[in-house]
């Protein structure tokens, strides 16, 4: 009897270890933060870090102000193409960059070739990730003829050097920015390609992507939601670093008389400056400068992206 009462008495005064456990597990769940906080909060951690480093804000800051003023400050400068001045002059107050041997502003050509290079450059980036992804991520993660294809075409590149099928492809179908861009993109697309298959082999030899199709979710799911957000920090790092590869050899198409002869590219410009590389070497000195900063800022900041993204490279154990 005493244990019936007893009983009784737990049952109806407090509840027991049984009843209390689902509210303590709602709690839990309830504190515990939802999935895309969680993705927000390792986005923010991640541009903490990159720009923690000075060098990497500093050169940030500077791709920033040069995307800025070759696209802004053509509205406050002279036309590129207006002779209106006098010709070689040096740099001083008037012509920042002084006048070529046309009497055209040197500023309001740099900046207007800046233009052409940034585009081009950010043109073939983007083109060479799109056809990365859908050619070298699908031969990796389904194998078979498409990924054996894909290393016969990879290596064909390889073989070629880019910049001599640039030259033939250019003297052969036109020098406009169009063409320039789907022939650098054409010849650059196989390197970033064989990083993204190489992440798609790895990745999709994973327990989660085992889990995955044992769960019934299809191919396409599995690779648009699991394989590519897991590789595509070594194929960002490689975008970035293919925007100054794609600008330096713009550059040289354009320096060897395959540019648009419409457009004041940077290369066209030193190669315009030849002629008076010992009487005004301001013609030679800003163009190249441009080229310089601009190439050394992305492979730079690529360099530091590949150290955030990939910590644990380099790091001592």
């Amino acid at each position: 009897m005493t244990t019936i009462e007893n009983s009784a008495n737990r049952t109806d005064g407090a509840p027991d270890d049984s009843a209390r456990l689902p509210r303590r597990s709602a709690t839990a769940i309830q504190a515990a933060p939802p999935e895309p906080a969680a993705a927000v909060r390792r986005r923010v951690s991640v541009t903490r870090r990159f720009f923690q480093r000075p060098i990497a804000t500093f050169f940030s800051a500077f791709l920033l102000f040069t995307t800025l003023a070759c696209f802004v400050g053509p509205l406050f400068t002279a036309a590129p193409s207006a002779a209106d001045f006098t010709t070689l002059q040096p740099p001083s107050g008037e012509h920042l960059m002084g006048t070529d041997q046309l009497g055209r502003d040197v500023l309001s050509r740099v900046l207007a070739g800046g233009q052409v290079s940034l585009i081009v450059g950010v043109s073939v980036a983007l083109i060479c990730l799109t056809l990365a992804v859908l050619i070298g991520g699908l031969a990796g993660y389904h194998g078979g003829f498409a990924d054996a294809l894909l290393m016969k075409v990879s290596e064909f590149f390889q073989v070629v050097p880019g910049l001599i099928l640039a030259l033939v492809a250019a003297a052969m179908l036109g020098s406009s920015m169009v063409i320039i861009v789907i022939i650098l993109s054409l010849t650059m697309w196989p390197q970033v390609a064989r990083i993204v298959r190489a992440e798609a082999i790895r990745i999709s030899e994973l327990g989660y992507i085992e889990s995955a199709r044992a769960a019934g979710f299809g191919s396409f799911r599995i690779f648009r939601s699991d394989v590519l957000p897991n590789a595509f920090p070594p194929v960002l790092v490689a975008t970035t670093m293919t925007i100054g590869r794609a600008i330096l050899l713009e550059s040289g198409l354009a320096f060897l008389g395959l540019g648009d002869a419409n457009t004041p590219s940077w290369g066209a410009l030193l190669n315009a400056a030849q002629p008076f590389m010992q009487t005004a070497w301001w013609l030679t000195l800003f163009p190249g400068l441009a080229i310089f900063l601009v190439v050394l800022s992305t492979n730079v900041l690529g360099d530091h992206l590949n150290d955030t993204l990939n910590p644990t490279i380099g790091r001592v154990k």
